[in-house]
């Protein structure tokens, strides 16, 4: 299920440490409806949710600490692989229509409209290309016990592939597959680039374009649906299906 919020702004100016401002606002959004008994259902320890969302900024001009819009909007995109959390998390934010949330740089967001994506994609076939969503980047993250670091992978990196198995493999036997199929899939960049973004004041390295998966097509279909790779709740790994071979 997919869905887009519709937000108008006050200023042009936006954070350029954005999707921090979104998870804020969810957070708030869950916070103000039935005294947040529902804020843990999605945000207590390190749950994994089945959702992902990207936000979608009219004509970026990129500044050192802010970003200047063409637009006074700005569009949330939603994503999840549970038609019940869809339906759950789109009635939280009807909640909040025509409330104003302040945000850094002096600026507010306020909830306008809600759209809903009239067709479910259906994957049938094993292999498929893919492309990152508008405003997205896929995030491969290696944690690292000692020292309490972490570290991102692109596909331009050495041991990209290994890591990126070992992601999905971790995504996929929480989301309840089996280990054959959660072991079985194959990442094959086709056009694809580096992106920096700036994520809680660190510099996370994303991979952003077009690239093949090969794997169980229900594991892809749960990957389109909810989100690829890490931190994918936090504005990364939302995908959009180019074809399917």
């Amino acid at each position: 299920m997919r869905f887009k919020l519709l937000m108008e702004l006050k200023d042009k100016n936006f954070p350029i440490d954005y999707r921090r401002v979104i998870l804020s606002y969810i957070k708030n959004a869950l916070t103000n409806v039935e005294n947040g008994k529902y804020l843990s259902k999605f945000y207590k320890d390190t749950i994994q949710k089945n959702f992902c969302f990207t936000v979608e900024l009219p004509n970026p001009v990129f500044k050192k600490d802010s970003i200047l819009l063409e637009e006074k909007n700005i569009t949330i995109k939603f994503s999840t692989s549970d038609n019940k959390t869809g339906f759950f998390l789109q009635n939280i934010f009807m909640s909040q229509i025509n409330a104003v949330f302040e945000i850094p740089t002096d600026n507010s967001m306020t909830f306008r409209k809600i759209i809903k994506e009239n067709k479910d994609l259906t994957i049938k076939s094993n292999k498929a290309v893919f492309k990152t969503s508008k405003g997205s980047g896929l995030c491969i993250r290696k944690h690292i016990k000692e020292g309490n670091k972490d570290f991102y992978l692109t596909y331009e990196d050495e041991n990209f592939e290994a890591q990126f198995k070992e992601v999905i493999k971790n995504q996929a036997l929480n989301a309840g597959f089996s280990t054959s199929i959660a072991e079985n899939i194959k990442f094959r960049p086709l056009k694809c680039k580096k992106v920096l973004i700036k994520h809680y004041g660190v510099y996370v390295d994303t991979t952003v374009g077009f690239f093949e998966l090969e794997g169980d097509s229900r594991l892809l279909q749960y990957l389109y649906d909810g989100g690829m790779g890490s931190r994918k709740s936090s504005g990364f790994g939302m995908l959009e299906l180019v074809n399917q071979i």
